[in-house]
């Protein structure tokens, strides 16, 4: 007898599964609507091990105990290209009498469409309508639930019979519940987004378990006090993962009081079975975090897998959501040991030396590279390790390591805190720096081969991997792909991993018996690599070419790959690299004039536009609608870095310096890369430069070398480079810059806007120590090739003309110097371009007439605080005061000396000239009250104080002084243990009583003192 819908809806938790009440009640609750004829259909959804089956047959089996009919069907993949293989569950599972299963048999049987695509056959629509007809003639009879488990392995057959179910089953008493694993992708996404469309749908998600739930199971199982002291450490190696839980209990002895936890083989075997079930990328991620044995990084991961770093995201959410991972990582140690026990040996060794030679490409210590290397050799004894040790592989573990970073005891690694040489003598010994790692690029090119044929090798019909960069302004290690042999089989064949030192190709000796990777650069089991993937490969091999300079190489490679495309086809990729090439080698790549509208959602197009000609404050607003896209999650770095380097150019560092902390906050939240926190610092530094912020452009600096070695930089190291040169020069600190001067350069540099960079900073230095003639030779120089490049319209790549400006008039030559900024004035227009509209005008009153000079230094003052510039400001205030003086207008003087001097920026302007020469009055008070204001401390004004500044209490000047050093808000609270809520009310009232509007503003206040500043 049926039981009533009212009966029917004190459906009891019989036998529930522990900690699923909540998702019980839900399926409760539809299935109570179906009762009631209103039919639904429950996607019921989690993660592998979150007990998503086990709550699927409790809930049949309490359904069935009330009176409904179930029906019940499973997925797997051995099924998957099986047709009406879930059809055929359900009906099977449903107990039909003689004559409905004849009539099953034959629709199924005789109601077979012809094959359509590649899905196989199809139901043709009478036969769809008649199996539809059946199930609703079943439901008038009895309540039905259709339970089907595993639907992500279902196969399209049924899928589409499902479709066509659940939208003729809302009037029906019928409850529809789909049980499905959470993959990268879904595997039939039309599916997916038409059964979201029906009205009638809920999605229920099986989470993991909290550390209550976690706590009532060792509860139950040990009792209070065992619960109490393990339900930490318990849920800390499960996540709360459900069969993990149920695994590591299983692992505890019976009875006793427990002292702690038992890892033992119920707990390693779920754990495994989590991973196999789980997606291929999911398996093959967790495979490259056990082989690099600690979280990694995620580029770094995506080299040694040879897998797009936008793919390991998804891979690495499912990990986490499922438990298994924590902070990048697994949860217990165990789980990598026996994740790789599975693998091949031989695999296993080749994915082992690709690890290391990643790991000394990135900078890695030596003794990390290390491991890997005595990881592979202990895990395989293949020919190479017959005589000869390591040879075939690329050469000895010592001469693997001969390069790596040495890692000594204390850390150290050969350069200071900078990046920089180590003393006088860190230049003269063979593994300084001057003859160390520039000097070691050339070295690492691979010997010409006798005869023609494409540089780039290949082994059993595939290209050779190695390092290439992915993004537009760093290295990072990835591999090249090339065509395989005429008439070659469609089936890729494993790819033969050559062991080479570094990211030279060196092709695999021919007496040698290759190692066969099946799982680089696929695993097994998965898709093989499209020939999409493959030409992005190729290109970014050729991206890694032009990199390091070696620019005959790299066009013969583009050229090989262009030819070898079909006639107008344009492979993924290809339109970036133009793009790419054409910012860095301009010279030989010339990019067309700007496109009107083109290029609004890709930074490296905006880019390009700007240098072509688009006008600044179009390129700005595109850039800065990419990067308000970028803070909040789109957007790639390629794209974000090349936005920043528009706002630069643009001469609006202003606004790019308030860019920076939203972009490094989205890259702390996101853990990128250190590629890309080295790429992102060698930005800020020359963004905090041309602020005149100079403790934060050398900080930058320093953590781009830090980030990535300068090997690495290959033909962009000008950048971080020029920037440490001009802060080192503008500090006074000549001999450093000397010795960042001495270090090797690749001569492709000068082919880059790198090199611009460089030259311009070589050329302030070399007018600082005295040098004008060479220093006006590098600014002609920059001039010379911002012509050839037709890029001289954009002063604010580097303003050549003030520099050699100012070298004429070093000279004695104002004629010549007054033409150059003039000329400088007259291209920049009525208004823009603020920060070099004030170094010009410098160099112009420097250079004019005494009577035009007061003028011109107020127009460069107002300009210059329009841009921000503080050290040029300090630097033009500076040459007001003395020019008021020169004419006797001592109040004026003073007050622009008040506004100047504080800062004590005057010995820090970038390579400017030195204030005009004045004669005030000698040894006057007020004077020596000014020159003394760097010996008082903090809130000990030189002179009268700003308009409320008196009223600064202790707590405000602390805050105020450390936030004039150049202190987050989160920082100044730690180390004054307040919130930061409470710092940043202090410091709003610290701007309004010293009228201050910036933050860098209060390095130059007179009231905090002189010893802020710098």
């Amino acid at each position: 007898m049926l039981t009533s819908p009212a009966r029917a809806a004190r459906l009891v938790h019989r036998s529930e599964p522990s900690g699923r009440d909540v998702e019980f009640r839900l399926l409760r609750h539809a299935l109570d609507r179906s009762l009631r004829g209103r039919g639904g259909v429950v996607a019921l959804c989690g993660a592998v091990g979150t007990g998503r089956t086990e709550l699927l047959h409790v809930f049949s089996e309490a359904a069935a105990d009330h009176g409904v009919r179930v029906l019940s069907a499973a997925g797997s993949p051995l099924e998957k290209e099986f047709p009406f293989g879930i059809v055929h569950q359900l009906f099977q599972s449903a107990g039909l009498d003689a004559a409905a299963d004849a009539e099953v048999a034959h629709l199924l049987d005789d109601g077979v469409g012809a094959p359509e695509g590649e899905g196989g056959p199809r139901l043709t629509p009478r036969a769809l309508h008649g199996l539809c007809s059946l199930v609703l003639r079943l439901a008038e009879r009895a309540p039905l639930l259709l339970a089907v488990d595993d639907r992500q392995d279902a196969d399209v057959q049924s899928l589409e019979f499902l479709l066509y179910l659940v939208r003729r089953t809302r009037a029906a008493r019928v409850l529809t519940v789909l049980s499905s694993r959470e993959t990268m992708t879904p595997p039939n996404p039309f599916f997916e987004v038409e059964l979201a469309r029906q009205p009638h749908h809920e999605r229920v998600r099986l989470g993991l378990l909290p550390a209550g739930l976690v706590s009532e199971l060792l509860h139950e199982r040990f009792g209070a006090d065992a619960a109490l002291r393990l339900t930490a450490e318990t849920h800390a190696l499960t996540g709360g993962n459900p069969l993990l839980v149920q695994a590591l209990l299983e692992d505890q002895e019976p009875g006793g009081a427990r002292q702690e936890l038992v890892v033992g083989e119920s707990y390693r075997r779920g754990l495994m079975n989590c991973l196999h079930r789980m997606d291929p990328l999911a398996l093959r991620l967790a495979r490259g975090v056990a082989v690099l044995g600690r979280p990694g990084e995620p580029e770094l991961l995506a080299e040694l897998l040879l897998l797009a770093p936008q793919s390991l995201s998804r891979a690495s959410y499912l990990l986490h959501s499922a438990g298994l991972f924590h902070e990048g990582g697994f949860r217990h140690p165990t789980g990598g040991g026996d994740l790789l026990a599975a693998m091949k040996p031989e695999e296993l060794a080749a994915l082992h030396h690709r690890a290391a030679q990643l790991l000394r490409a990135s900078g890695a210590s030596a003794a990390r590279v290390a491991e890997q290397l005595r990881s592979a050799e202990g895990h395989v004894r293949a020919p190479w390790a017959a005589a000869g040790g390591t040879a075939g592989l690329g050469g000895t573990l010592e001469e693997m390591l001969s390069d790596c970073d040495p890692g000594g005891p204390d850390g150290s690694d050969g350069t200071d805190r900078t990046g920089g040489p180590q003393g006088p003598g860190a230049l003269a010994g063979p593994d300084g720096w001057t003859q160390g790692w520039m000097a070691a690029v050339p070295s690492q090119r691979p010997p010409r081969p006798a005869g023609p044929g494409p540089a780039v090798p290949t082994v059993a019909g595939r290209a050779v991997p190695r390092a290439v960069p992915s993004s537009g302004f760093g290295p990072v290690p990835a591999p090249a792909a090339g065509a395989g042999p005429a008439g070659a089989s469609p089936e890729p064949a494993p790819v033969v991993l050559p062991w080479a030192a570094g990211p030279a190709w060196t092709p695999a000796p021919p007496a040698e018996e290759p190692v066969r990777i099946e799982c680089v650069p696929w695993l097994p089991g998965t898709e093989a690599e499209s020939a999409e993937a493959a030409a992005r490969r190729e290109l970014k091999a050729v991206r890694y070419l032009f990199w390091h300079g070696r620019v005959a190489e790299g066009t013969a490679a583009l050229e090989r790959f262009q030819a070898g495309q079909p006639a107008g086809a344009e492979p993924a990729g290809l339109r970036e690299l133009r793009s790419w090439l054409g910012y860095w080698f301009r010279s030989l790549f010339p990019q067309p004039g700007p496109a009107a509208g083109a290029g609004t959602t890709d930074g490296l197009a905006v880019l390009g536009g700007l240098l072509a000609g688009l006008p600044t404050e179009e390129s700005v607003l595109k850039a800065e609608r990419i990067l308000r896209d970028g803070r909040l999650g789109g957007g790639s770095v390629e794209s974000l870095t090349s936005a920043l380097t528009v706002l630069v150019y643009a001469d609006r560092a202003d606004r790019a310096a308030r860019w920076c902390e939203p972009i490094a906050a989205r890259t702390a939240a996101a853990n990128c890369s250190s590629t890309w926190h080295a790429l992102f610092s060698a930005l800020r530094a020359e963004v905090a430069l041309r602020q005149g912020d100079l403790r934060t452009a050398e900080e930058a600096a320093r953590a781009a070398f830090a980030r990535i070695r300068p090997e690495g930089w290959g033909v962009a190291v000008g950048y971080p480079l020029s920037t440490m040169i001009s802060v080192r020069t503008a500090l006074g600190r000549h001999e450093d810059a000397a010795r960042y001067l001495a270090l090797a350069v690749p001569s492709e540099t000068f082919q880059t806007p790198a090199g611009l960079h460089y030259l311009y900073a070589r050329g302030g230095h070399l007018l600082a120590v005295g040098r004008p003639e060479e220093a006006l030779a590098d600014f002609r120089a920059c001039g010379e090739l911002m012509a050839r490049w037709d890029v001289d319209h954009l002063p604010g790549l580097v303003p050549w003309r003030i520099g050699a400006a100012r070298a004429e008039l070093a000279l004695g030559r104002k004629g010549p110097a007054v033409a150059l900024a003039d000329r400088q004035l007259a291209a920049l227009g009525p208004a823009g371009h603020s920060r070099v509209r004030g170094m010009a005008l410098r160099a112009r009153a420097a250079a004019g007439e005494p009577a035009e000079r007061t003028g011109l230094l107020e127009r460069a003052v107002s300009a210059l605080e329009d841009a921000g510039d503080s050290a040029q400001l300090a630097a033009a205030l500076g040459e007001l005061s003395a020019t008021h003086r020169v004419q006797g207008e001592l109040g004026l003087a003073r007050s622009a000396e008040r506004r100047a001097r504080p800062g004590g920026l005057q010995s820090a302007r970038p390579g400017g000239p030195r204030p005009l020469p004045a004669e005030p009055p000698a040894d006057r008070p007020a004077d020596r009250a000014v020159d003394l204001a760097g010996d008082r401390g903090p809130g000990r004004p030189s002179g009268p104080p700003e308009e409320g500044a008196d009223r600064l209490s202790d707590a405000e000047r602390r805050v105020a002084g450390l936030a004039a050093h150049g202190l987050t808000n989160r920082e100044i609270a730690r180390k004054l243990y307040i919130t930061v809520s409470t710092v940043e009310q202090h410091l709003t009232r610290v701007y309004r009583k010293l009228g201050v509007r910036r933050r860098v503003d209060l390095r130059y206040s007179p009231y905090l003192g002189g010893e802020l500043a710098g």
